[in-house]
């Protein structure tokens, strides 16, 4: 599933958040402005979707992400995803009145639309709702006038996923089954720690964040070694001098029992696993715990891309990917995002001038510093680009050191960093 924009109204503090993504998207602004309260809407507005009812109900009196700003009182929370679902232009939303001062709260409207392929291209509706009627579209000579009964607190495309014999249920199925993941972890050690597998343990993982990574990437290795393959040159890629990484299997020897003289011969009682790399500038291969906690973020990072990758996540948002990195590595890092995640659109949040020097500035949104407390990320226009780059040029900046400026600086600066954002 390929999803190609998102918008966002009524969470927290961000007001009318449109972002159309590209293979990576970054945005951009100072700190405590509204980055990462955009990738939380994003996950909180799928988890509406794909949650059970009970969930819904609660979602909609969450206190801590209802709106408070004095000047933008929003009572509604209004969420849409454009995507590509099985070669199928889809755009769908929904709206939801949030529970509070006594007001009880229910959804409001719900929209599904596809592309027809027909010669005019348009889009029909296949499930139209607002507060008093609920239809959906029965079959493909039929309007959407199939009226359905619906509580305050659900959602058609998640009662409709039961009518088996709808001919667009590819799109409801993957409309139901979408998947974001954020990685705001900035932990670079705990995934590297020892964890023991007992014999006779079924290993699973996730992306629960209580993963271990050495014990990942061998599973990786023995199920899908050309991902695995991957995952390490790409790895290298971004730190030349480490020439090999090897991820090894240490038995877990259990100590000898004497009992009546009897010594019981030892056994293996379990295992862990551990990485092991060579760098071409050490005489002898390292515990890969003594590697950088950049590195070692790195390749979490990568290992969670594969792992959402492989289970069907349609977005995976990293926060802050410049913490604990070199300057001198951002530019591979970003490089090797772009050709690893092809199937996942990848959303970084940054305030870090650097990182945004080897970024394509038409895939950067920028939040507008204010004084109403209110976020919303503009999109710096495609016909903007050359002369942003000419401009930072012109003062012997590079874009990231000179978009930083104009946020860091006053009302004249500010009027200049508008006139390159779309409004």
């Amino acid at each position: 599933m390929d999803i190609k924009r998102i918008k966002i109204d009524g969470f927290k503090n961000l007001k009318n958040i449109d972002l159309t993504l590209n293979n990576i998207t970054s945005l951009l602004s100072i700190n405590s402005y509204g980055k990462t309260n955009t990738l939380t809407a994003i996950l909180f507005g799928i988890d509406f979707i794909i949650r059970n009812n009970e969930t819904k109900k609660n979602q909609m009196m969450y206190s801590p992400v209802i709106p408070v700003n004095k000047n933008y009182l929003s009572n509604t929370f209004s969420f849409e995803i454009e995507m590509n679902v099985k070669g199928e232009e889809v755009i769908y939303g929904y709206s939801f009145l949030w529970e509070k001062s006594g007001k009880k709260g229910k959804i409001v409207s719900e929209y599904l639309k596809v592309k027809e392929p027909t010669e005019s291209q348009k889009f029909t509706f296949y499930i139209k709702r607002d507060e008093n009627n609920s239809f959906y579209k029965p079959s493909k000579t039929g309007s959407c006038n199939k009226s359905v009964l619906i509580e305050n607190y659900e959602l058609i495309i998640n009662k409709i996923k039961a009518y088996d014999e709808l001919y667009y249920m590819e799109i409801i199925k993957g409309i139901n089954s979408l998947k974001v993941f954020i990685d705001h972890d900035f932990n670079a050690i705990k995934p590297y720690n020892i964890t023991q597998i007992l014999d006779g343990e079924v290993f699973s993982y996730d992306l629960s964040g209580k993963n271990n990574i050495p014990t990942i990437l061998y599973d990786i290795q023995k199920k899908r070694p050309e991902r695995y393959n991957l995952i390490i040159n790409t790895f290298t890629d971004i730190f030349p001098s480490i020439e090999k990484i090897d991820v090894v299997e240490i038995p877990i020897i259990a100590e000898k029992n004497i009992h009546n003289n009897n010594i019981e011969p030892s056994k293996v009682a379990g295992k862990f696993y551990a990485l092991i790399a060579k760098d071409k500038n050490l005489s002898t291969a390292i515990d890969f715990n003594n590697m950088s906690d950049g590195a070692k973020r790195i390749l979490k990072v990568l290992t969670n891309l594969e792992i959402a990758s492989n289970d069907g996540f349609s977005i995976v948002a990293i926060e802050e990917p410049e913490n604990s990195l070199n300057p001198k590595v951002l530019q591979q890092y970003l490089i090797a995002l772009n050709g690893f995640a092809k199937n996942i659109k990848v959303i970084i949040t940054s305030h870090s001038p650097y990182l945004i020097n080897y970024i394509d500035p038409s895939r950067i949104y920028i939040g507008l510093p204010n004084d109403n407390g209110i976020a919303t990320f503009y999109k710096i226009k495609d016909k903007s680009v050359n002369k942003l780059m000419n401009d930072a040029e012109n003062l012997d900046l590079r874009v990231g050191d000179y978009l930083f400026d104009l946020m860091s600086g006053d009302s004249s600066d500010l009027e200049i960093l508008t006139k390159y954002t779309e409004q």
